[in-house]
Parts: C-alpha cells; sequence; structure tokens
C-alpha cells in the first residue's frame, strides 16, 4: 500500500466518524473506500473524490450547527451506554471473592440504575483499581510461591549432595574393613595351617582376635552412621514427595485460572474472549474446508426492565438458567458464550441452513417455556435472535458486525424476533 493510498484511506476511515453527516455522505465515503480496495483506480482520482467529500462534509456542518451538536449528544449518549454496557460485561467476567467481590457486585447495581458520565468514569476507575490490585496480589503469591519453591529445591539438592558424599565415605570405609577383616582372616588361616601346638597357635591368634574385636566394634559404628544415613535420606525423600504435591497442587490451581479466564463466572459458558479465540479457529479451518460455519447471537428481550424492577438478582439468574437451556441443545462441536450483558453468540460449524435454522428455533421455543417466577410474579422471558453465515471475503470481525446489525433489525420489529442470512 502507498503513501497516498494509506493517506487517503485513514481520512476515509475519519470522516466516517465524524457525528452529524448525512447518511448519503457515509454511503459515498463507504463506497470510495470499497471501490479503492477492490478495484484499483489512480490514486490522485480518489484524493481528489475523497477532498470532495470532505467539502460537502464541512458545508454540512456549518450551515446546521445545531444538527451537527444534537448528532454529537446523541454520539456521546451512545458512547456512554456503551461503556455502561462493557464495564457490566467487565464486572460479569471478573472472579473476585470477598470485599473486591462485593465492591464490583455494588457497582454493577449501580450502573444497572444508570449513573452520570462523570460517576460512570470514577467506577470505570475504580474497577480497574481492583483489576490492578487483584493481579498484584497473585503475582505477590507466585512470587511467594516460586521463592518457597526455590527454596526447599535448594535445601534439597544440598542435603542430597551430603548424602551423597556421605555414602561415598561410608562405602569406602566400608572398603577398607573389608580388607582389613580378609587380611585378618588370611593371616588367621595362616597360624592354624603353620603352628602345630596349643602355645604357638594361641600366641600367633590372640592378637588377630583383638585386632577383630576392634574391628567389629568400627563396623558397629559404621552400621549406626549408614542407619542415620538412610533415616536422613527418607526424609529428603519425603520432602521432595511434599514439593511434588506443592508443586501439583500450584499446577492445578494455574489450570482452574486458565479455565476461568475463558469461562464467564456466572453463567459457566465462554466469555467473550473465548468466543473470539474460538471464531478464530473455525475461521480458519472455514477457509481450508469451506464447511458451512454460522454465528448465532441472542439477545435477552427487555432485560433491563427484568433488572430495574426486579433486582440483579433476578437478572443473574435469568442469565443461568437461560445459558444452561442454550448448551444444552447444542452439540460438542457448537460453542456457545456470553458476548455481553444480555447477550449470547453461538458459533455453530458443520451444520446446514435447514438444520442451524431449526436447532435456532428450538433454543428460542424452550427459553420462551422457562418457568420465570420473581417476587411471586410469573414472567415470560424472550429472545431477539440474529444469524449470519460466513461467506467468501469475510472476516471474523466483520460477520461480528454483521451479526449486530442484522440483530438490531430484528429488535426493531419488536421482541421474539428472528434475523436470519
Amino acid at each position: 500500500m502507498t503513501n497516498l493510498e494509506r493517506h487517503i484511506r485513514h481520512g476515509g476511515e475519519t470522516l466516517l466518524r465524524i457525528p452529524g453527516l448525512p447518511s448519503k455522505v457515509k454511503r459515498d465515503l463507504r463506497d470510495l473506500l470499497n471501490v479503492s480496495s477492490i478495484h484499483p483506480s489512480p490514486k490522485s482520482e480518489q484524493a481528489v473524490k475523497l477532498l470532495g467529500l470532505y467539502e460537502r462534509s464541512v458545508k454540512i456542518i456549518a450551515t446546521n450547527p445545531q444538527r451537527a451538536n444534537a448528532m454529537s449528544h446523541t454520539a456521546e449518549q451512545a458512547l456512554h451506554k456503551k461503556l455502561s454496557d462493557e464495564l457490566q460485561t467487565l464486572i460479569t467476567e471478573l472472579d473476585f471473592e470477598g470485599e473486591s467481590g462485593e465492591v464490583l457486585m455494588d457497582i454493577r447495581a449501580k450502573l444497572l440504575v444508570g449513573v452520570t458520565p462523570d460517576t460512570l468514569l470514577e467506577l470505570t476507575l475504580e474497577v480497574l483499581r481492583l483489576v490492578v490490585e487483584g493481579t498484584t496480589y497473585e503475582r505477590k503469591k507466585s512470587e511467594q510461591f516460586l521463592e518457597q519453591i526455590n527454596s526447599s529445591l535448594t535445601m534439597h539438592l544440598k542435603s542430597t549432595k551430603q548424602s551423597i558424599q556421605q555414602s561415598q565415605s561410608y562405602l569406602s570405609h566400608r572398603q577398607e574393613m573389608n580388607l582389613e577383616f580378609n587380611t585378618l582372616m588370611a593371616q588367621s588361616h595362616k597360624i592354624l595351617k603353620e603352628e602345630q601346638d596349643y602355645a604357638s597357635l594361641k600366641s600367633g591368634l590372640t592378637p588377630l582376635l583383638t585386632q577383630l574385636t576392634a574391628l567389629s566394634e568400627r563396623l558397629t559404628h559404621a552400621e549406626q552412621r549408614e542407619k542415620a544415613l538412610i533415616e536422613r535420606m527418607a526424609y529428603t525423600r519425603n520432602q521432595a514427595e511434599s514439593l511434588y504435591e506443592s508443586t501439583q497442587d500450584y499446577r492445578c490451581r494455574l489450570e482452574d485460572q486458565a479455565q476461568r479466564v475463558q469461562q464467564d463466572p456466572l453463567t459457566k459458558v465462554y466469555n467473550r474472549a473465548a468466543f473470539h479465540n474460538r471464531l478464530e479457529l473455525e475461521y480458519h479451518r472455514w477457509i481450508k474446508s469451506q464447511h458451512p460455519l454460522r454465528v448465532v447471537l441472542l439477545d435477552i428481550d427487555n432485560f433491563k426492565s427484568l433488572n430495574k424492577n426486579f433486582g440483579y438478582s433476578a437478572g443473574d439468574k435469568a442469565l443461568k438458567i437461560i445459558a444452561k437451556t442454550i448448551q444444552k441443545e447444542l452439540s460438542e462441536t457448537d460453542t456457545v458464550a456470553r458476548f455481553g450483558g444480555e447477550e449470547f453468540m453461538i458459533i455453530m460449524p458443520d451444520r446446514a441452513e435447514q438444520e442451524s435454522y431449526l436447532l435456532m428455533q428450538t433454543i428460542l421455543r424452550q427459553v420462551e417455556r422457562l418457568p420465570f417466577k420473581f417476587k411471586d410474579k410469573h414472567l415470560t422471558i424472550t429472545l431477539s435472535a440474529a444469524s449470519v453465515a460466513f461467506q467468501e471475503g469475510d472476516t471474523p470481525e466483520e460477520l461480528v458486525e454483521q451479526v449486530y446489525h442484522a440483530l438490531q433489525t430484528a429488535k426493531k420489529a419488536g421482541s421474539n424476533q428472528v434475523s436470519w442470512q
């Protein structure tokens, strides 16, 4: 991509983000950017067209500042709502316990009721502070564990080295004593063989017996030392086994953390980050095999009013039951994730279109039949759904954007609606 082409694309994308522009101008901008990427044309011609669109945009904003200000205010409100929803989603993905968990739940309750932009900023900073504190705590715990492991390993290696050295020393002493014992035995046999009378035999064997007695005592001491060494080596082995168990416990903890990183703590299905990872894997598989690959977005209708009227605990209960209901209908090859506050994403690979459509309809019916009861009031909860299949040239990011646009179309038609593409 040339430098001019990069400037053209950057300029076009910047202009697209300016609030208050008519849809016709934005459509012309998108057409210009799409034509630029699909059908290359002289860059100077594209630059001239982009300058023309800038001129039109400046005139529109200059002649109608009130509309621009109103659109800007609307855009700010939309951004405020998006940040609030994103913060709620983040809170549900944080698996904090104790005082930090209570603070997060209190923040979430405030967000559900609605807060001012200044308060939203303060709450966001508070959540970030808790995340940093939690990360710092986990890092310190990991450092303490590694220091403990390092210290234990150092002591274990030192003790093992000492035991090996002593064992080698004891072996050398035993070999010397065995050699000495064999020498004394050879001398005894020689005396028994050569001496004929009792007096000479006694005179020759007496000093040998004295030496054998002293050797026996030395052997007894050697056995005691070796017994102590065996006991110390057994202690070292027990310490090593204890260290192994500690590392296994820590490994299980890390595996549990790795699992929780991918899991929504409330509903126990995948979270948004895990969804993106799974979608990326299925996307690359789809590129190779071109098997059917479809994404479904499910949104709980009137979820905010449920939280407002019955409290977020009611909303949490609904989310958990709905997640379990969705998961029950899916196969092992499908993936369901909690994507937002009241949104679930499903990845359906290797399913024919009709099969996918029927499965989605089954999920909608099953959720609608769930017997919800809050504050002695029976409620029927429905889902709005949108689904888009991967087509040639699609990327995971583009498909997620498409399915969101499709959901907005379904929501405009009312509750319990479906948009299928």
